[in-house]
């Protein structure tokens, strides 16, 4: 019967003292204030991570390196977006699991590049296009398989907002187990590679696939200066051995270009598949035509697919970055 006395007693005594009542006040705008930042924090990461994917082709990136280091993981690539200076850009980096979805970000350092502005050579300045994406190796199952994904935020010089502007793409590159992937595994069929000949197994196991088309049938790769195409049994050949293929080249140096193509900004090298195919070994199951990379001028992009000259339709197309 005593605790109910002494339980009005402690309240008649904030009733009564302008201290404690001020304290009590003071520890309850302080927890509404606590709260009220953590909750704009969370707000402002998902705001910061808030994103939508596009395809565009101008936005120039690549992820060379991997490393890991005790219990971090590194990224070091560069992005820029083309005919655009990168001076204010700022470049940030996460990882989506292909199956869940669920996003890994980075912690961002960025760097200069001056090697990549002077490889493009051209009157835009990409210099601050480097970075070094990091996180700790325990965010990531070493059997789950991710896509990397790159932003950029950048300010538009039209708009007097100065409101930042974010364009995202897919690198078209993953991570597996610490290794870094130019497909998706789960997606891409292996080539074969119990075939006779040696260059298109060294083209297989150390060229850069640059795409691969499983309904179309048709591989894309990079290697010493060279593209293959290599086509699977899937691959429709016109009967007549007139399969043509588009090779469209864009450079950054449009000056450089043959004469007659600097009208058009870009070259064009298509092809017939039939006369430049591979006949110095036996190719089976595939078939390869092989094209060199002019070295004339730098090469941002490379526009290809398969095209019917009687009818005057392109079946399919598909754009790529190289190495």
């Amino acid at each position: 019967m005593e605790e109910r006395p002494k339980r009005y007693s402690i309240i008649s005594k904030y009733k009564d003292n302008f201290m404690l009542k001020l304290l009590l006040c003071i520890v309850l705008c302080s927890l509404i204030i606590i709260f009220f930042l953590i909750v704009n924090k969370i707000l402002d990461v998902r705001i910061s991570r808030e994103y939508t994917i596009v395809d565009d082709i101008r936005f120039m990136n690549s992820i060379e390196k991997v490393t890991t280091e005790k219990d971090e993981i590194k990224l070091e690539g560069y992005a820029f977006i083309l005919e655009k200076n990168s001076y204010d850009n700022m470049i940030s980096v996460f990882l989506r699991n292909v199956v869940t979805e669920n996003e890994i970000w980075f912690d961002m350092e960025q760097v200069d590049r001056v090697d990549v502005s002077s490889h493009f050579d051209s009157e835009h300045d990409y210099i601050n296009s480097g970075f070094i994406a990091s996180i700790d190796k325990r965010a990531l199952s070493s059997e789950e398989i991710y896509e990397i994904i790159i932003n950029i935020d950048y300010s538009d010089t039209n708009d007097k907002s100065k409101k930042a502007i974010r364009k995202t793409v897919s690198s078209n590159q993953y991570l597996l187990g610490g290794e870094l992937y130019s497909y998706n595994p789960i997606e891409f069929d292996m080539p074969n590679m119990n075939i006779e000949s040696e260059l298109i197994k060294e083209v297989f196991t150390n060229g850069k696939l640059c795409f691969y088309q499983k309904e179309e049938g048709m591989y894309v790769y990079q290697y010493e200066g060279r593209l293959y195409w290599i086509a699977t049994d899937d691959f429709k050949f016109d009967e007549n051995d007139k399969t043509y293929i588009i090779y469209h080249l864009y450079t950054s140096q449009v000056n450089k270009l043959p004469e007659h193509r600097i009208q058009h900004k870009f070259d064009n090298l298509d092809f017939n598949f039939e006369k430049y195919e591979y006949m110095d070994e036996n190719t089976a199951p595939y078939r390869v035509a092989i094209r060199n990379i002019p070295d004339e001028y730098v090469i941002t992009y490379i526009y290809t697919g398969v095209y019917n000259m009687e009818i005057k339709k392109i079946y399919w197309k598909n754009r790529f970055h190289l190495e």
